[in-house]
């Protein structure tokens, strides 16, 4: 695709600041930047086959470009973006609407997952977009009373994801801020250096910027500054929604970061699920993409933009 094409069908979300002639710019700076990694960017493939999104259009910062590679059980992608705004992966219970029929007629604990997921959507056309979709909203209700609750179809489990610095530290400094229950997982504690990453990012959060109309956006979580190669797991040991943001807007950066992420959604929580009954589990298609847009919570759920500005290759 040539570059005037790609341009013309980038259009700028309402409420948007940024041109289109931004967006593709942006676009060019994070291709070339996906070009460093063998991972990403086969030789036949160009700016087309990313994703361009911009999560809060009113916020320069928080456009976001996305190379991805697989979408279905396993996620895997990589990411660049100035700021990623607060959101966790939260579990997703599917219950029969003529027994909780959504709104405030949910179950105790948990919350329409519409009223907190801007654009809410069943993962696939096999999921009825009638039945109730909840969230936990109380943490001492439990995934596992949920399954005994009355009307219970489905559970959709929410992914857990591993991030991996790609991009030069010298060059680049992110900021990663986290729920620090996240440090509780086994994952992480078996990660030695992350307690230097910690220290470090104690010592330098402060020196990064976080957008004008985000205040809050990183209160209660752990700063982390991982150098190059170095991994961060985000997900709790309980299943509970792990929050978790960054910022790459640093004064001393050269160039913007590449972040990789791989997620899944966690095995043992799949298998400890009670099994669908029918007649629903013989038509219900797993979600694929590590039920990524479905379980989406961000903290400013509502202004949230989820559709892409450019979908890429492969959606995500």
């Amino acid at each position: 695709m040539n570059k005037e094409t790609l341009q013309q069908l980038l259009v700028p979300p309402a409420e948007s600041t940024l041109s289109q002639k931004e967006y593709f710019e942006f676009l060019e700076k994070a291709y070339r930047l996906f070009q460093n990694h063998p991972q990403y960017m086969a030789t036949s493939e160009d700016m087309g086959d990313l994703e361009l999104a911009h999560l809060l259009p009113k916020v320069p910062e928080t456009i976001l470009a996305i190379y991805i590679g697989i979408n279905d059980a396993v996620c895997n992608k990589g990411l660049v973006s100035p700021f990623l705004p607060r959101h966790a992966h939260n579990n997703v219970f599917v219950f029969d609407p003529q027994v909780w029929p959504g709104g405030d007629q949910v179950p105790s604990g948990t919350i329409d997952a519409g009223r907190v997921v801007n654009g809410f959507a069943p993962p696939n056309n096999s999921w009825n977009s009638q039945w109730t979709y909840t969230m936990i909203q109380d943490p001492d209700r439990s995934f596992e009373s949920l399954w005994q609750e009355r009307g219970y179809i489905d559970m959709i489990p929410a992914k857990f994801e591993d991030f991996t610095m790609l991009s030069d530290h010298r060059k680049s400094q992110v900021c990663t801020f986290i729920d620090p229950e996240a440090f509780g997982h086994p994952v992480n504690k078996e990660r030695k250096y992350l307690r230097k990453a910690r220290e470090r990012g104690e010592a330098l959060a402060g020196e990064f910027a976080i957008p004008d109309l985000m205040e809050g956006e990183t209160r209660g979580l752990t700063p982390v500054v991982l150098h190059q190669g170095e991994k961060l797991y985000v997900a709790r040991a309980d299943f509970q929604p792990c929050d978790h943001c960054w910022s790459n807007i640093h004064p001393g950066n050269d160039e913007l970061a590449v972040v990789n992420e791989n997620s899944a959604i966690p095995l043992n929580l799949v298998i400890s699920k009670p099994q669908v009954a029918e007649p629903y589990r013989s038509r219900l298609i797993p979600p694929s993409g590590s039920s990524d847009f479905t379980t989406d919570w961000f903290f400013r759920g509502k202004d949230i933009f989820r559709k892409p500005v450019r979908q890429g290759q492969i959606a995500g």
